[in-house]
């Protein structure tokens, strides 16, 4: 049923348990006519009831594990999806109330895991769910909603505050977890820890990118600042050690800039042995969730060719923070 890794684990729902959790959420009345972004409690409290009540203890037991000692990232495969076939959106929004199975499964595994939903309101409309699906009009874009060209190696918002006591409204997302809709393009994500790259990094490097010496620009898909700039933060180091001890990492192709020659050579060491880096390709499926830590991870993804519209790769994206004053509650 599971599978380690030293830093991941695959959870493998029976199907069986897929089919019993999936009647029970199916047959959740609660929820009224709240979507996500008008009762994410609601999600969050029926979606972890009905999950603990039908999935097997073996899986609860590694969720549980997790959530007092998190790898850098974690898969779920065979979770239920919902009740009928609903088309990928085609431009980038789609009715919420046809996907509350799907939904319920996602909230109620972020509070399995002691993790919180947020969104930020100068991006995907302040919705907490981005469809991460193909959009023709944005095709070349280097936004989720693109396709034609490769998204490199990124941390997400790494314009945002990396201080541990930031307002999660303010910080960096500590996690992104995603729901598998369809994927038959068989389009994985490819993920680098960032303890793998510093590995390959000289100890100077390392050493530069500690220091506050870097400037840092938001990605397309934020809005612009009042002056209608983009939104920048300036003084910032590019690598941290987390609360737990781990390294972070903020980085984004042509987002950040050196203020100083050794910051500039540092972050020109760093992108060239990044670029010899392969990853582990994680290939998020149909029924599936995927959440891995954004500090401690880079990800990225490369150009495809979508299947028609209706039946385009569909992944549904959440960021989550642990709350700082301890583990998010489970019941």
């Amino acid at each position: 049923m599971t599978k380690s890794r030293s830093r991941s684990h695959t959870l493998h729902i029976p199907d069986s348990s897929k089919s019993a959790a999936g009647a029970a959420l199916d047959a959740v009345t609660e929820l009224g006519d709240a979507v996500p972004d008008t009762g994410v409690d609601l999600y969050l409290g029926y979606g972890a009831k009905q999950l603990r009540n039908h999935l097997p203890a073996q899986i609860l037991d590694a969720l549980a594990q997790w959530r007092h000692s998190p790898t850098a990232w974690l898969t779920l495969a065979n979770l239920p999806g919902p009740h009928e076939p609903v088309p990928t959106p085609r431009e980038g929004f789609c009715d919420e109330s046809l996907l509350r199975t799907p939904n319920l499964v996602h909230f109620g595994i972020l509070r399995l895991l002691g993790l919180t939903p947020i969104a930020y309101p100068w991006e995907n409309d302040g919705r907490l769910i981005r469809n991460v699906a193909p959009r023709t009009a944005s095709a070349r874009t280097l936004t989720s909603w693109g396709y034609a060209q490769p998204l490199d190696w990124h941390t997400d918002d790494s314009v945002l505050d990396h201080r541990p006591d930031a307002h999660p409204a303010k910080a960096i997302p500590h996690y992104l977890s995603f729901i598998g809709m369809r994927n038959d393009e068989q389009v994985p994500t490819d993920l680098l820890p960032v303890d793998t790259l510093l590995e390959a990094l000289p100890a100077r490097t390392a050493e530069a990118l500690r220091r506050p010496d870097f400037t840092v620009t938001a990605p397309e898909s934020y809005t612009t600042d009042d002056d209608g700039r983009p939104l920048s933060r300036s003084g910032v180091p590019m690598l941290w050690t987390l609360p737990d001890g781990n390294p972070a990492l903020r980085y984004g192709p042509g987002r950040l800039t050196g203020l100083t020659d050794h910051a500039h050579e540092a972050l020109a060491n760093l992108e060239h042995h990044a670029a010899a880096l392969p990853g582990t390709p994680v290939l998020v499926e149909e029924g599936g969730f995927h959440i891995f830590d954004n500090r401690r991870v880079l990800h990225r993804r490369v150009p495809f060719q979508p299947l028609p519209e209706d039946r385009a790769r569909w992944l549904r994206r959440c960021y989550a923070y642990r709350p700082t004053a301890g583990l998010a509650p489970v019941g």
